[in-house]
This record gives C-alpha cells, structure tokens and sequence, in this order.
C-alpha cells in the first residue's frame, strides 16, 4: 500500500511537471511564430492545464477502467469549481470580465448538460464522442472570433528570425513540448495503476478514486495556475482559466476517449455523480450574473457546496 501511495504520488509531480514543459514549450514556439497571445491562452495554455486529464482518462479507458476515467472528469470539474474557484475567491475578490459572464459561463452550463444528457444512459458511445468534439471545435470558432474581435484584432507579427538562433530556439521547445508529453504519458501509467492497487486495498470503487484523489490530483495545474492568478490580482484570469479547463475537460477529454473506446458508467453515475457536477455548475452563471466582481462569501459557498457533495458521495458508498 505504501509503495502505492509513492507511485501515486511521483505520477502527480511527473504530471505536474510534464503540464509545465508542455505549456511552456508550447507557448515559447507560438511566440517565435507570431501567434496572438489570445490564440496561445486558448489553445496551448488551455489545453496544456487539461492535458493530466485527458491523459489519465486515456490510460484508464484503455485500461477497461470507465468508472476511473468518468469519475476523474466530474471529480476534476468539481475540484475545479469548488475547490479551487473557491480558494481563489477566499483569497482575493474573483473579478468577471463580460466576455466570461456573456459567453464562456453560458457554454460551459451547456456544456454540462449536453455531457450529462450523453451520459445519461450510463455510457459514452463513439458517437457521443464524435458530439462532444464537434461541440469543442464550434466553441474553439466562437471563443476566437469573440476574443479577437475589437481591441484585440491587432496580431503580433509573423516572426522575422529566421537565423540560426531562432531555430535552436523552436527545436529547443519543441524538445520541451516532448519531453512534457513523456512525462504526461508515464506519470497516467503510474497514476492509473497505483489508483487501481489503492481502490482494492481500502474495498472502494474505482469510481470514488477518480472522484477524489485522481480528480484532485490531475487538477494541480489549474490550482496553481488560478491561485497565482488570484495572488497577482488577475482574477479575470483566475475564473477564466477554470472555466475553459471545464470545457476542456467535458468535450476535449471525455470526446476523444470516448471516440476512442467507448466506454460505461457506474451505477450512480446518474443518482450522484452527474447531479453533483450539474448543481455545484449552476452556482457559477447565478454567482457572477450582473456582478462585476465576486468575493469571499460565494468562495465560500462553493468550498461548502464541493465539501457536501463529497459528504454526500462517500456516506453513500459511490
């Protein structure tokens, strides 16, 4: 058991640490590009914080393990929303940018209920995937064009260092983004197995792991990324990045692995673990509506909403 609990916790690091490089690597080559810094924080930064995700989901469907995968994408939502947007508006008054309000909160309600209706039946068929990619790619579309538009329609220029430096400089990276994705790909190998061994040693669902260490786990990028946000005052930057890291998660994770091996729930995947993932959502659109800003007390209502639910799934033995 304890040999479990070291594997588990040296994937979480290689995890973390691979989400760095990835991020890092990533956004440094679409720099020396020329790529709007828009384009990189909703694409490579974005993506780069769901990546512990998306890759853990892969390894455990693969490995047959659905109630794992499923348990880890509305366990890792729900420690996005509650624990971490919580934390962060404990910590400094979380500010909602209009763009949020008008546009990104909205798509992730929708986005929550179209997974849960998809879900509903207990499973995630490769036509559900196929659904919840189209829906990812006509939100990449509309986050865009809206983010671009305005103040913003000016780009940073292609790149004019075609020298000998900024070519090492690319490859350097790219050999950053690399290393990042092995690191990803081992640290899901490590996290899955020791998950499974710790399930079966402690007689819990594989569900339940998923839903509470695997999600909390596999959600540090976001926790550190939206806790510096907050520390440094930008928390525009902080509920943004929770809120594209949910979307993330419900149609760039839960699609592509579901496109790839179709996969089932667990029993209370309807009785508990969607509704629980649908009401602590809802808090987000009523908290921030009309509001410029939101402070310490609806932080701690989350902190409190994602404790009961919690509460609420291990008394019933999810």
């Amino acid at each position: 058991m304890l040999l479990d609990v070291l594997l588990f916790l040296v994937g979480i690091c290689l995890l973390v640490g691979g989400a760095w490089l990835l991020v890092t690597g990533g956004a440094r080559i679409a720099g020396l590009l020329g790529v709007h810094p828009v384009v990189v924080g909703l694409t490579v930064v974005a993506w780069g914080t769901s990546a512990p995700e998306l890759f853990v989901c892969l390894v455990a469907a693969l490995r047959g393990s659905s109630d794992l995968m499923l348990g880890n994408v509305i366990g890792s939502n729900l420690a996005n929303l509650g624990l971490i947007l919580g934390l962060a508006a404990l910590l400094r008054p979380v500010t909602v940018e209009p763009f949020l309000r008008r546009l990104e909160v909205p798509l992730l309600l929708a986005a929550t209920v179209l997974f849960a209706a998809l879900a509903w039946d207990f499973s995630l068929s490769r036509i559900d995937g196929i659904a919840l990619l189209l829906v990812f790619g006509m939100f990449m579309i509309v986050t865009l064009r809206s983010a671009t538009a305005g103040g913003d329609r000016a780009r940073s220029a292609p790149c004019p260092d075609a020298s000998l430096a900024g070519r090492k400089g690319i490859l350097f990276n790219a050999v950053l983004v690399v290393l990042g994705v092995g690191g990803l790909t081992g640290s899901g190998h490590l996290i899955v197995s020791s998950a499974l061994n710790l399930a079966a040693f402690f007689g819990v669902s594989e569900a339940l792991i998923g839903l509470t260490m695997v999600a909390v786990g596999t959600s540090l990028p976001e926790l550190a990324t939206t806790i510096v946000a907050s520390v440094r005052k930008e928390g525009d930057i902080a509920l943004g990045n929770i809120v594209g890291s949910n979307l993330f998660n419900l149609l760039a994770v839960a699609g592509p692995v579901a496109l790839i091996r179709p996969l089932s729930g667990p029993p209370d995947l309807r009785s508990h673990q969607l509704p629980g993932m649908i009401l602590l959502t809802l808090l987000v659109p009523i908290g921030v509506a009309g509001r410029a800003c939101v402070g310490r007390g609806w932080g701690l209502d989350l902190l409190l909403f994602y404790a009961g639910v919690l509460i609420w799934w291990l008394s019933t033995g999810v």
